[in-house]
């Protein structure tokens, strides 16, 4: 809109005056001429041409990156190179010997239009009542708004993209801090739900699902609080493969959980990370733990544990076996732990219950959250 009103402007202020263009107005279109066409001095001796006579004065015309129209005189044209200026002299050609160059563009032809407007009210001023330096400072006035009104004409494409630029840089730079923000957290949740059926072919879709609900929840509430929200279109392929980049990262520790290893084994590892965490841990009997795989205390606080090693998702017996064996042994706190990842039944019965749902990975560092007061409703 911008750019109509500043054409609008620079045409007004030029298409008010009644002077004509000394060429007829078709100064800005282009002609080609060949190199081996003949151009005269004269109309005259441009029309001899066509009975074979070449006299004085004509000559072939040459390479010239650009002609100008000066003049029409019936089947003659006459020529001016348009790389001289409009004080170069005319050159006449048969009409059939030239043609008119189609790559000349309406704002080739709006911009020479308007240039060769302002040279001539330029020159009515100089010329008008009042000459001297007061027709001076009027040409120098009108050439001063000419020339803005280009600048605004020729610049504001460029602003935008500058601007489309810059919003999308600090969009991306938006969602690039979110996605390190979480990277522990999507690291994880990749490699809870990233599995194989039965012939060891990866099964992708519940990480697909879960990576959309990040940036459903995450990442466009913060773009939109930031008025980037128009940007996500562009940057949403930059920024999905920005989360798989740093969601196949390296974890902190390495995972020796395998489909080797049995459920024992597997309680004795979760235990000895409970251990590394300050706590003091102990697996309870293989029969009659009524739920409880871990029991564990820490600075007078109880905490009951079930080890889930899974392959498949974890439901809702899990959370309903580790309610009653908090109740059983009067703990305070009731984790799952598994390698797998949770249904979403499981995770609202554990909302309700006040469970915790936890990865091996997360048990380090569990006793850091229980003294920050975050809930198991965050994490389930």
């Amino acid at each position: 809109m911008l750019q109509l009103c500043a054409l609008a402007m620079v045409m007004g202020l030029w298409g008010g005056s009644a002077m004509a263009l000394p060429d007829g107005g078709d100064a800005a279109v282009a002609y080609r001429v060949p190199a081996q066409a003949i151009g005269c001095a004269t109309a005259t001796a441009a029309r001899h041409l066509s009975d074979g006579r070449v006299g004085t004065g004509c000559h072939p015309a040459g390479a010239a990156v650009r002609w100008v129209l000066a003049q029409r005189d019936g089947d003659v044209i006459a020529l001016r190179r348009g790389d001289r200026g409009r004080h170069d002299r005319a050159v006449y050609f048969r009409m059939h010997d030239v043609t008119r160059d189609t790559a000349s563009g309406s704002i080739s032809a709006l911009w020479h239009g308007l240039r060769n407007r302002a040279t001539a009210m330029q020159a009515a001023l100089l010329q008008g009542p009042g000459g001297g330096w007061a027709a001076h400072r009027h040409a120098l006035h009108w050439r001063a708004i000419f020339a803005a009104g280009a600048a605004i004409t020729v610049g504001w494409p460029v602003l935008r993209l500058i601007v489309r630029w810059w919003g999308r840089r600090r969009a991306r730079a938006i969602c690039a801090a979110l996605v390190m923000q979480h990277a522990d957290t999507l690291r994880l949740r990749r490699r809870q739900l990233l599995g194989r059926n039965s012939y060891g072919v990866v099964k992708p879709e519940k990480w697909h699902r879960e990576r959309d609900e990040f940036i459903a929840t995450i990442m466009r509430p913060a773009l939109r609080q930031a008025g980037r929200a128009a940007q996500w279109p562009r940057i949403a392929p930059w920024v999905t493969a920005r989360i798989e980049q740093v969601a196949r990262g390296t974890p902190q520790r390495p995972d020796i959980v395998g489909p080797g290893m049995d459920p024992l084994e597997y309680e004795q590892y979760c235990a000895a990370e409970l251990r590394d965490d300050g706590w003091q841990a102990d697996t309870t009997v293989g029969s009659g733990d009524q739920g409880a795989d871990i029991i564990a205390t820490r600075r007078g606080l109880r905490m009951v544990v079930q080890c889930k090693l899974y392959s498949r998702t974890v439901g809702n017996d899990a959370v309903q076996q580790i309610s009653a064996a908090r109740a059983h042994y009067d703990a305070a706190v009731a984790v799952v732990v598994s390698n797998a990842a949770y249904t979403r039944a499981a995770r609202q019965l554990a909302r309700t219950n006040g469970v915790w749902l936890l990865h091996h990975d997360e048990l380090r560092g569990l006793a850091h959250r229980l003294k920050q007061g975050v809930t198991p409703a965050v994490t389930a």
